[in-house]
């Protein structure tokens, strides 16, 4: 049953919540109603031309967003690369134009050929290699992806540009100037809405009229009983992956004459704004309706320019588009249960890191080893400040306090299931309350420290509310939607004067210790991560969080054991929540106060990137991917560090799933064979995941090796460790 059933609404609205057809005259009569009321009751009204400018951008909106629907109906993932899929494509055709002097068509057909090879490619080199994969291990994949694209888009133009002042521009050949007041438009206008007005009617003609597109709508319905039944499900992917690259370039092409072109760092994908955009208008059209997802974004447009022409910016669509995308993914949750229920166990491919066997813990070897290795890390870490220059130690500081973000994404990812691209966003939360209470009103820095954790608690509690009934990767939707809306309104001092501090001063800890110099904020900052670190392992070792990986790896399972799931999952976010207010904390007073864009959007999507490269079953795997990412960005200019970024983020989700920290972990296990081997002793969790024929040869090792030391002492040979049983069987044709 609908959960709009009990409310009576009037039928045309009835019929768009509940999915059914509405008519095109409804809609355009729809459009002219609230145009006429909103022309009224705006103190500027609504003028025609900021409607068909609105429209325009709506245009550009739409494009992308059908790229998003059909590789949603086609693959049931969300595509955060979809902004950037065309890009490079786009980037090229540009090139051309601007550097090499080629014709604008012959530029412009070059750009939309290589967009669809490259969605082809990525189809063939990257999704294919995720058919087995969760939806939402493919969904984290496509995050690395956009990465990975941004920086060719960034690394290309310097590698083609001929000449370093070039005096030509990206402009459509034609010539023609008219005005709706207020706006002044030109045949770069009337090219953008041709195109895709032309691109709509043809998608619709190529969905409906051929056999291609009757198989794609058809697969979109059931991918496996299409392939049961001969479909070309592979050859459609590839095809369906084109055309999305085809009008995310298109979007692009058209897009920058519009805005006009300045340099090369304008021409991109539009970042996270273009894509919270055309994401709210896939929403909104169900993921899957491309009708209703095109007229969502002709409305976002209009909404866009309207909020432009009221109030001179458009931050008010940004804050405001959290809400429609929660809003209209709690309205239509029946129709998306279906793609969450098939990624509630997705983290299960993230393989969490084994403790040390209890049979080899106790050794003396082992104990030295561990031992030794910790002494060395914390010489390392004390030692920073003393090896490194100052701004070296300036980034490390930095470095320590994102880790702390990253483990409070180990917790709510790792071991909660419940992705978040909008972490840094509650670290600004935190931060802000911190410096406000701290900076502002003199509370003493402990004080404002806690209240800064338990505001961004609060903030976290608030998103999860939500997040019980918005799961997988719609999730992933809305806490990038939150982490947008709280950087460019929320924690923006241009808007809320009143929260966001400027200016703080560094803190004088118990009165005996300042945090003036570098070196001092790296070591107050070191141990605010050993305290973390050391919470987070106690949650992990106690009841709640094996509760959390048990709800996590099966929901139902755990329900059914009387396990207070939804207590659980809020209680993730809150302590997820806590964990990044104190790493916002330490980030306001190593920053020495709140700017624009401290806490951004992109720098979420870096932070999760972190945790996947670090790995979600370590904590030593997020200090690791902190330092890789990070450290790319300060040794890597421009696209490169992106390019290490989003390829980490791929390689590791393709061949190493439990990422840098299990590496690490791995070459601990060598060793520890080593040790087992040479003292006789069978552990099995050490030789479990080998291969079939490493298993047995290492088991006919140790087994002959016990045997021989039983025989030594004129005594049978008893079984040694957790294999009361002695050596594993073998099943009958193992070999």
């Amino acid at each position: 049953m609908s959960p709009w059933s009990a409310v009576r609404l009037p039928p045309t609205l009835a019929r768009l919540v509940e999915g059914r057809p509405v008519w095109p005259f409804t809609w355009v009569a729809g459009f002219l109603l609230a145009w006429g009321v909103l022309a009224r009751l705006l103190p500027r009204g609504l003028p025609a031309g900021i409607v068909v400018m609105g429209l325009v951008f709506g245009a550009f909106y739409a494009l992308v967003a059908a790229g998003l629907v059909l590789i949603y109906r086609a693959n049931r993932i969300v595509n955060f690369a979809q902004a950037e899929v065309g890009v490079v494509a786009a980037v090229v055709a540009i090139e051309l134009v601007v550097q090499w002097g080629v014709n604008y068509f012959l530029a412009v057909a070059v750009g939309l050929i290589l967009a669809l090879a490259m969605g082809a490619a990525i189809n063939v080199l990257v999704v294919r290699r995720f058919r087995n994969s969760p939806r939402l291990i493919l969904t984290v994949a496509t995050i690395g992806l956009a990465q990975i694209l941004s920086g060719l888009a960034l690394i290309i133009p310097a590698y083609l540009t001929l000449k370093a002042n070039n005096h030509r521009t990206f402009s459509t050949p034609f010539s023609a100037h008219f005005s709706v007041y207020p706006v002044v438009f030109t045949a770069n206008h009337v090219v953008a809405i041709v195109a895709v007005v032309a691109v709509a009617a043809g998608l619709s003609a190529f969905l409906r009229l051929t056999s291609y597109g009757v198989a794609i709508r058809a697969a979109a319905e059931n991918n496996e009983r299409a392939t049961l039944l001969g479909v070309p499900v592979n050859r459609l992917d590839m095809i369906v992956w084109g055309l999305a690259g085809l009008f995310s370039a298109l979007a692009v092409i058209l897009r920058v004459p519009v805005l006009g072109f300045n340099s090369f760092g304008s021409v991109s994908g539009g970042g996270n704004a273009l894509l919270l955009r055309t994401l709210a208008a896939a929403v909104i059209g169900r993921m899957e309706n491309l009708p209703r997802t095109v007229m969502a974004a002709l409305g976002i447009g209009v909404f866009d320019t309207l909020a432009t022409w009221t109030s001179s910016n458009t931050t008010l669509v940004d804050a405001s588009l959290v809400a429609v995308v929660v809003v209209a993914l709690l309205a239509q949750k029946g129709a998306i249960s279906r793609v969450v229920g098939a990624s509630l166990s997705s983290w299960k491919a993230i393989r969490e890191v084994r403790p040390i066997p209890n049979e080899l813990r106790r050794l003396p070897e082992v104990r030295a080893g561990i031992r030794l290795f910790q002494l060395i890390v914390a010489a390392v870490a004390v030692a920073v400040p003393v090896i490194l220059s100052t701004s070296q130690t300036y980034l490390a500081a930095l470095v320590l306090i994102y880790a702390i973000v990253g483990l409070s994404l180990l917790v709510l990812t790792g071991w909660a299931g419940q992705i978040s691209l909008g972490q840094f966003a509650l670290a600004g939360f935190g931060g802000a309350t911190t410096a406000l209470l701290y900076g502002r009103h003199g509370w003493d820095f402990f004080l404002a420290l806690a209240a800064g954790m338990a505001t961004a608690a609060l903030v976290a509690l608030l998103i999860g509310l939500p997040a019980l009934r918005i799961q997988g990767p719609f999730l992933a939707v809305t806490t990038l939607a939150f982490g947008v809306s709280a950087s460019e309104y929320f924690l923006n001092g241009v808007y809320l004067p009143w929260f966001v501090q400027s200016d703080v001063s560094r803190p004088n800890l118990f009165g005996r210790l300042p945090l003036d110099q570098d070196w001092q904020m790296y070591y107050a900052t070191l141990v605010a991560l050993v305290l973390a670190v050391g919470a987070v392992r106690s949650l992990r070792h106690s009841r709640v969080g094996r509760a959390l990986i048990a709800t996590r790896d099966n929901e139902p399972a755990a329900r059914a054991a009387k396990v207070d799931t939804t207590r659980l999952k809020l209680t993730a976010f809150m302590v997820s929540g806590a964990l990044a207010g104190l790493a916002g904390a330490l980030f306001v007073v190593h920053q020495h106060g709140v700017y624009p864009n401290s806490f951004s959007a992109d720098t979420s999507i870096a932070l999760f990137s972190m945790v996947v490269i670090g790995g979600l079953g370590s904590i030593p795997g997020v200090i690791l991917g902190a330092v890789y990412v990070f450290g790319a960005q300060y040794f890597l200019s421009g696209g490169f560090s992106f390019l290490a970024s989003g390829a980490g983020i791929l390689v590791l989700l393709l061949f190493f799933p439990e990422g840098l920290g299990g590496l690490v972990y791995r070459a601990r296990d060598g060793l520890l064979r080593r040790v087992a081997l040479r003292r006789n002793i069978i552990v099995p969790s050490l030789v479990a995941d080998l291969r079939v024929e490493e298993r047995v040869g290492v088991g006919d090792i140790l087994a002959g090796a016990a045997s021989t030391n039983g025989s030594a002492n004129g005594h049978e040979p008893e079984p040694v460790g957790a294999a009361a049983g002695g050596t594993p069987r073998r099943r009958r044709g193992a070999e």
